[in-house]
């Protein structure tokens, strides 16, 4: 009981997080840089690659990174999150930070398979079935949380994100 009752306490946040965002975001000023930035200005120099980070968690947990990937998924109602191939079908979840319940800022939605520049603190956390489901839907996909069973996750609450244009 007492695990349910924590487990809903941390969990709930992120349920109404991904609300429908009418527009997508537009970049911070920028220029001739080859990369759009939203969030902090940060530079692309000293990212070390996802595959890297998701190799040795422990060496960065707690700890801000600044890494490089290639994006996987988008949540399609806001661009509240994205995910980045870590290798090996394994991955890192970024969140764009809220203050105040409402998004610091979001990256647009069509930047699958673009290759981004995060910078933020990396943590090591569990999804239960219930939030599984709700990121899956975010994402386009029909889910049920019978589908999911509680997994570990790397996760990066973003400062900066850096992607790369066309």
């Amino acid at each position: 009981m007492r695990a349910t009752l924590l487990f809903l306490i941390l969990a709930l946040p992120l349920l109404p997080a991904c609300q429908p965002d009418p527009a997508d975001p537009a970049p911070a000023a920028s220029t001739d840089a080859p990369y759009d930035v939203f969030g902090a200005a940060i530079t692309p120099d000293d990212a070390v690659p996802v595959q890297a980070v998701a190799a040795a968690p422990a060496d960065y947990a707690g700890r801000t990174v600044k890494l490089e990937g290639t994006v996987t998924a988008v949540c399609q109602m806001s661009g509240c999150w994205l995910t980045l191939d870590a290798g090996d079908g394994t991955g890192v979840r970024i969140v764009m930070p809220r203050q105040d319940g409402d998004y610091v800022f979001t990256v647009p939605k069509d930047i699958a398979g673009r290759t981004v520049v995060v910078q933020g603190t990396l943590e090591e956390t569990t999804l239960d079935a219930a939030t599984q489901a709700h990121l899956a839907r975010d994402a386009g996909a029909e889910a049920d949380e019978a589908d999911f069973e509680a997994t570990p996750e790397l996760q990066i609450t973003a400062d900066a994100v850096l992607v790369q244009r066309t």
